[in-house]
C-alpha cells in the first residue's frame, strides 16, 4: 500500500514537471521550431510542384485526376495558408520594439503553432504509386453525343475530319499529320477528343501532348512531354534534357501531339526521335507527330504530305445553333421572345465555335431582350470588344494571327479587305488598285509588280485562314468575325480607318457620329456603306490626310462638292453603286 501511494505521488509530480518542461521547450526552441517548419515546407513545396506538374499534364491529355490526389493538394494548400498566416504574425512580433521586448506569451503561441504545422507537414505523405500515376483515363464516349462543354460535339463536320485523322494515324507509312484551320475553329478541342479516342487502344504505347504556342519555349515543351511519361528532367542545358528525353522514348510506339505550332519546330532540339536518327541512318518508325497550326505552310515545312493535312472548317447553320443552345441552356427554348434575336446573333458568328461559345456565355435568357439586342447591335457594328468575354477570347485569338504575319505589307493588304461590306466578294484587283494608290508596297516599279505582290499576299492570308476562297473568280472573302477584328485594328493608330455599314443596322441612313470621330487629322481611309451624306454631316469632318474614300450603295447631294475639294491628299475614290441626288 505504501509503495502504491509513493508511485501515485511520484507520477503526480512527474507529469506536471514533464508538462511544464514541454511548455518551456516552446520558448527555448522558438527559433529552432520556426527553422524546422521552414525546412519541412520547402520539401513539401517541391513535392507539391512535382505532383501539380503531373496533374496539369494529365488534364491536358483529358484524364480524370484521382480523388486522393485532389484531396492531398487541397490539404497541402490549406497547410501553406496556415504557414503564411503564422509567418505574418512572426514578422509582426519581430517588428514590435525591433524585437527587443518580445512577448513571452506570443513566442510560446507561435512556437507551439510552428511545431504543430511542422508535424502536420511530416504526416502529409502521398503514396509513391499515386505520385507517379495521378489520374485515371477519362471514360470513352460516343461521337454522336455531346462530348464536352468546350465546343466539340458530334457534328458531321467534325466527325469526318476526326475519322480521317484516325485513319492516317493507323497508316504505318504516315509519320506526321497536320490539322489546320483559323483561330478559334476548334483544332485544340479536336486534339483532346482524338487523345481520348486513342486511350485504351493498342495503337500507341503512350500519347503525350505539348503546347508550342507563338513564343516557343523548348524547356516547357520538353517538360510537358516528359511529365506524363513519369520523367523528371533536371535543370541542365536544353541539349542534355533533349538527349535524356530522346533515350526515354526512342524505342517506344509513341504519338506526340504538338498544339498551336506557328513556325517550324526543330524536333531534335526538343529530343523527339523523328525521322533519321542523329547518329544512325535508321528511321524511327515508332514515333508519330500530330500537330495543329493556323498556317498550312508550317505543316508542309514540318514534313506533312499534302494528303496528311486536314482542315477544320466553320460549323454550318444547324450545328452553330445547336452549339449556341447548348451553351446558353435549354431554357432558351422556353423564351420565344428571344428566339428570333438569338438566331440573328448566331448568324453573325458565322460558324466560328469560339465566337458562338463566348457570346453564349455572355448571355442568359434571364438577361432580357434589351441586352440581347445590344449584343446583336455590337456584332453588326463590328465592335466585338464591347461584348463581355469577346476581347480576351475571340479578339485576342484572331489578332494574334494578324500580329504574326510576316511583314507590314501583308498586314496592310489584309486590312484593306475590311473596307468592304460583310460577305462581300472582294475583287483582288481592287486590292491592287488600293495598294498602288496608297503606295503601301515597297520595291514595286510597275502595276504588274504590285499585282504579283498582292496575289502572293492573298495566298499567304488564305493559307493562314485570315482570308477565304470566293465562288467568284479572282475574288476573296473575309469571315465576318475576322472582319470585325480587322476593322477594330484598322481604326487604331497608325491606320485610322473609318468603316461604317448602315445596311447592317437597319437600312441606309445618315451618319450621326462623324463629328465625334477622334483624330480625324490622321485618318487615311474612309469606307461608308449604305450612307446618306449631305453638307450638315460633312461640315464637321476634317480629314486632311485622307487618301482613300470608298462609298458603296451610298448617296450624296451636290452640295458636297466643296467637301471633296478639301480632300487634297485623296488618291483613291471608289463610288460603286453610289448615287448623286438632291437629298
Amino acid at each position: 500500500m505504501e509503495e502504491l501511494c509513493i508511485s501515485i505521488a511520484s507520477k503526480m509530480v512527474e507529469e506536471p514537471v514533464a508538462l511544464i518542461g514541454r511548455q518551456l521547450n516552446y520558448l527555448i526552441y522558438y527559433d529552432s521550431n520556426l527553422e524546422s517548419l521552414k525546412d519541412a515546407l520547402k520539401k513539401l513545396d517541391d513535392k507539391k510542384n512535382d505532383v501539380q506538374r503531373s496533374v496539369d499534364a494529365a488534364k491536358r491529355n483529358g484524364a480524370t485526376i484521382k480523388y486522393q490526389v485532389q484531396s492531398w493538394l487541397k490539404v497541402v494548400s490549406k497547410v501553406f495558408d496556415e504557414a503564411k498566416e503564422l509567418e505574418t504574425k512572426v514578422n509582426m512580433q519581430r517588428r514590435c520594439l525591433y524585437g527587443l521586448c518580445p512577448s513571452l506569451k506570443s513566442r510560446y503561441s507561435l512556437s507551439r503553432k510552428a511545431k504543430k504545422i511542422a508535424q502536420h507537414v511530416l504526416d502529409l505523405k502521398l503514396d509513391e504509386g499515386l505520385s507517379n500515376n495521378v489520374a485515371n483515363p477519362a471514360p470513352l464516349q460516343q461521337l454522336g453525343s455531346i462530348i464536352s462543354s468546350e465546343g466539340f460535339k458530334g457534328f458531321e463536320s467534325r466527325k469526318a475530319v476526326m475519322n480521317d485523322v484516325l485513319s492516317a494515324l493507323k497508316n504505318e507509312k504516315t509519320r506526321i499529320i497536320g490539322i489546320c484551320g483559323m483561330g478559334g475553329v476548334g483544332k485544340t478541342t479536336m486534339l483532346r477528343e482524338i487523345n481520348k479516342r486513342l486511350e485504351g487502344t493498342s495503337l500507341f504505347d503512350d500519347v503525350v501532348m505539348a503546347t508550342v504556342s507563338a513564343t516557343v519555349n523548348i524547356r516547357t515543351i520538353q517538360a510537358e512531354i516528359a511529365a506524363p511519361l513519369g520523367m523528371k528532367l533536371d535543370e541542365g542545358p536544353e541539349s542534355i534534357r533533349a538527349q535524356r528525353l530522346y533515350e526515354r522514348i526512342k524505342d517506344k510506339r509513341i504519338l506526340i501531339i504538338l498544339d498551336d505550332v506557328w513556325t517550324e519546330l526543330n524536333l531534335q532540339d526538343v529530343g523527339i526521335p523523328f525521322g533519321v536518327g542523329p547518329t544512325t541512318n535508321q528511321v524511327h518508325e515508332g514515333c508519330k507527330i500530330l500537330l495543329t497550326s493556323r498556317n498550312e505552310e508550317v505543316c508542309k515545312v514540318m514534313g506533312c504530305k499534302k494528303d496528311d493535312i486536314f482542315r477544320v472548317q466553320e460549323l454550318n447553320k444547324e450545328e452553330s445553333w445547336e452549339l449556341f443552345r447548348a451553351t446558353v441552356g435549354e431554357s432558351l427554348d422556353n423564351n420565344p421572345d428571344l428566339s428570333h434575336v438569338a438566331k440573328l446573333i448566331v448568324d453573325e458568328c458565322k460558324g466560328l465555335p469560339i465566337a458562338i461559345i463566348t457570346v453564349g456565355k455572355a448571355l442568359l435568357p434571364s438577361n432580357g431582350k434589351h441586352e440581347w439586342n445590344t449584343v446583336l447591335q455590337e456584332l453588326k457594328n463590328s465592335l466585338p470588344e464591347n461584348i463581355p468575354g469577346m476581347e480576351p477570347e475571340v479578339y485576342s485569338c484572331i489578332k494574334l494571327s494578324y500580329d504574326k504575319l510576316d511583314s507590314d505589307e501583308v498586314k496592310s493588304c489584309f486590312l484593306l479587305c475590311c473596307l468592304f461590306p460583310e460577305d462581300y466578294d472582294v475583287p483582288i484587283e481592287y486590292l491592287v488598285r488600293y495598294g498602288l494608290g496608297q503606295a503601301i508596297f515597297r520595291d514595286t516599279n510597275t502595276v504588274e509588280d504590285v499585282r504579283n505582290k498582292v496575289h502572293s499576299f492573298v495566298g499567304q492570308l488564305k493559307r493562314r485562314y485570315l482570308l477565304l476562297d470566293s465562288h467568284k473568280k479572282e475574288c476573296i472573302k473575309m469571315h465576318d468575325v475576322v472582319r470585325d477584328v480587322a476593322t477594330s485594328i484598322a481604326t487604331k493608330y497608325p491606320h485610322r480607318y473609318i468603316v461604317r455599314s448602315f445596311d447592317a443596322i437597319g437600312g441606309g441612313g445618315a451618319w450621326p457620329g462623324v463629328q465625334k470621330v477622334t483624330n480625324q487629322e490622321h485618318c487615311s481611309a474612309i469606307s461608308l456603306i449604305g450612307a446618306k451624306l449631305h453638307g450638315d454631316i460633312t461640315d464637321g469632318l476634317e480629314c486632311p490626310k485622307l487618301e482613300l474614300l470608298q462609298l458603296k450603295n451610298s448617296s450624296w447631294s451636290s452640295e458636297l462638292s466643296n467637301y471633296f475639294k478639301r480632300l487634297r491628299e485623296l488618291k483613291i475614290g471608289e463610288f460603286g453603286d453610289t448615287q448623286l441626288c438632291s437629298l
